[in-house]
């Protein structure tokens, strides 16, 4: 009788633990760790906030700051992920690394109702960014795609492609009638390249992950040649990133630039400085990224950031309600009002208050239409630097021998060797 009253009371607690093991572990919202940069105006703080007061006690998330680069940010997280690291659930990921961190099991897919919701009103472009071999990975936060922004007061209408831009330029005397685009050896100029390649009708790479480029190659890296050695291209273009040429153009001494939407902003900014900027600013006009053949319209390459679920984090529910959450159409204008980044889903480019601060909205969305990707590769950095290597500087390109050269590297590359 005694050994019966022992097993009984042993399964009386055994069972009391079980139920305070699930009461505590059900107990109070779960932690997550969301791994993103701080938005300046506040409003990722803002989302993760009011949607862990919404969830009703099902998580608390928390941001760590990434670091101060891109790259560096990535490195970061790649050694997180690959240590099997638990302590980041949710990853604020540029778009190039969805094929990556897929590839290599990272990331929690998204499936059924999630996926739907993911996805809902999302433009296709943008979507795609977000897939790897037709699965979902990730849960689209913000997209980008240049425009072509000139000076409405040198320029009475938009040039439509490369040729008709550089003739326009050449128009103008040197002192005001440069063009600004992205010529340094980085990832703007992989974006550049990008960008007049799909525009002329190929790409980096075959649908399969095998080299493409081909004549459409050669015929953009002639563009960028020709645009270099203009005689209106910046002198400063082989070192040029975004925020030079931005700032070239507030000083007036750019009557076109190729660029992300944070110009506009910027330049109402830079205004209040000066009178040449503030005359640059009223000036400033925007049009679609240019064509290589008239009436085909130019495809600029999509930029942004979606947000991923690591595998490893050990509330991958909860991880992908925060994630749906914070992508939501309200916080998806309130990014684009506040942070100036623009919108995943179509029907925010015709809400009032994002028009109010895109006046360029229907451009933008015209052009995110007619957008394209970077190479879908889990491959993309070494092929991202070949394109750098064996392309730049742009005024010493040589089309086809360069093309033939950077066939032959990728080619290797994908191969596991090295070029």
């Amino acid at each position: 009788m005694r050994m019966a009253a022992a097993v009984a009371i042993a399964a009386l607690c055994a069972l009391w633990i079980a139920a305070c093991g699930s009461s505590s572990g059900s107990h109070g919202p779960v932690p997550l760790v969301y791994y993103s940069p701080l938005d300046p105006g506040g409003t990722n703080i803002k989302a993760a906030k009011t949607c862990s007061e919404q969830s009703h006690g099902s998580y608390n998330i928390t941001i760590t700051p990434e670091a101060s680069s891109a790259d560096a940010s990535r490195q970061l997280i790649v050694q997180r992920l690959a240590a099997h690291d638990p302590d980041f659930s949710l990853l604020n990921m540029d778009t190039i690394w969805t094929a990556e961190f897929a590839a290599a099991g990272w990331l929690e897919e998204l499936t059924g109702a999630d996926r739907q919701e993911a996805l809902q009103g999302v433009l296709p472009i943008v979507a795609q960014s977000a897939e790897y071999k037709g699965k979902l990975y990730t849960v689209p936060l913000n997209t980008n795609a240049q425009l072509l922004w000139y000076r409405k007061d040198l320029v009475k209408t938009a040039p439509t492609t490369w040729a008709q831009l550089i003739a326009d330029a050449q128009k103008l005397p040197a002192s005001e009638g440069l063009i600004e685009e992205q010529g340094a050896q980085y990832e703007g100029y992989t974006v550049w390249f990008n960008s007049v390649l799909a525009s002329a009708g190929g790409s980096v790479l075959t649908p399969v992950g095998t080299p493409s480029l081909g004549r459409p190659a050669v015929v953009a890296a002639q563009i960028i040649r020709d645009v270099a050695t203009s005689g209106r291209a910046d002198p400063s273009l082989s070192a040029n990133q975004e925020n030079q040429g931005d700032l070239a153009f507030q000083a007036g001494k750019a009557a076109f630039m190729l660029n992300w939407p944070y110009v506009y902003a910027a330049g109402r900014t830079a205004a209040a400085t000066g009178p040449v900027a503030k005359k640059v600013y009223e000036n400033m006009a925007w049009a679609p990224y240019p064509a290589v053949y008239p009436q085909v319209p130019g495809k600029s390459s999509v930029g942004g950031a979606n947000i991923g679920v690591s595998v490893y984090s050990k509330y991958p529910k909860q991880a992908i309600a925060a994630a749906l959450c914070m992508t939501r159409p309200y916080w998806q204008y309130q990014e684009a009002i506040n942070e100036g980044l623009p919108p995943v889903i179509a029907s925010a480019y015709t809400n009032p208050a994002v028009l109010k601060a895109y006046p360029f909205a229907a451009t933008l969305l015209k052009q995110l239409k007619n957008a394209t990707t970077r190479p879908q590769t889990p491959f993309y950095g070494d092929v991202t630097l070949a394109i750098q290597q064996t392309l730049h500087p742009p005024a010493n390109i040589n089309p086809a021998p360069d093309i033939t050269s950077l066939h032959s590297c990728l080619t290797t590359l994908l191969k596991g060797g090295l070029c």
